[in-house]
């Protein structure tokens, strides 16, 4: 590697790091914890991802029970979600919790799902969901847990596909990039990438789904986790220094 694309490289692992670091702090970490937990990251950098699997089964079963209660015929009326008790046998939210995931703490999935408006309560005292997907303004730990996890996830395949001689063993990581989007098309192109992406998820989510086994046949290690991560950028500098027909221009914030 030579010196001008080491020092690149450099400058990239540094504001990957930067961003990282920045996240905890906002996240409540302390200096003294990030340094702590980047010393462990270093001495444990070779162990293997199914380790850490099982700290990520509450934020899996939260999703996979929202969707569910779209899905399960049980749990819908016509099209929409039916409006079902907190407690008890199905149906009910802990019924439809368990359905998705035996091994999880209902109870705290329960209190998760309703301190972040995920669910809420009819005037029946029934309680349904908000919406199909755990959309999350705060920063509570499950979204904590998620963003860590996004990021690993995406790293992981990365590094999979990089150890793979042949192209059909990989799996799909690309991307759609322009670096000269007008401003005036942002608002456009946020409406056009969800609509298209919701699309997207929605097909995969259904072959997904179709394919998933029922506990009678599953058996321990015959299943893996596997998925898609989407998400849009758009990249938030105030000034861009573009080339325009042989001449250097400079797009204003509007």
């Amino acid at each position: 590697m030579t010196r001008s694309n080491s020092l690149r490289v450099h400058s990239d692992y540094r504001r990957l790091l930067t961003s990282i670091f920045d996240f905890m702090r906002k996240s409540g970490f302390r200096e003294e914890e990030v340094e702590e937990i980047c010393g462990e990251a270093l001495s444990h950098s070779t162990r293997s991802d199914t380790e850490d699997e099982q700290r990520y089964a509450t934020l899996a079963a939260v999703a996979l029970t929202l969707d569910a209660w779209h899905r399960n015929r049980r749990y819908i009326v016509g099209t929409q979600p039916r409006a079902i008790r907190l407690r008890g046998p199905s149906p009910s939210v802990e019924a439809l919790i368990r359905s998705q995931d035996a091994a999880a703490d209902v109870p705290a999935l329960v209190h998760q799902l309703k301190s972040l408006g995920l669910i809420v309560r009819t005037s029946r005292n029934l309680y349904e969901p908000s919406d199909r997907m755990a959309l999350v303004n705060a920063l509570d730990p499950m979204i904590q847990q998620y963003i860590a996890r996004s990021s690993s996830t995406l790293l992981a395949t990365i590094r999979h596909n990089t150890s793979r001689i042949g192209s059909s063993s990989r799996l799909i990581e690309r991307f759609a990039e322009v670096p000269d989007l007008p401003r005036t098309c942002v608002a456009d192109f946020r409406r056009f990438a969800r609509i298209q992406g919701w699309a997207f998820l929605r097909t995969l989510n259904d072959w997904l789904e179709s394919r998933r086994p029922t506990k009678a046949t599953t058996r321990v290690g015959s299943t893996v986790r596997a998925g898609v991560h989407l998400y849009a950028y758009v990249d938030s500098a105030p000034d861009r220094v573009t080339t325009t027909r042989g001449s250097v221009k400079r797009q204003q914030k509007r």
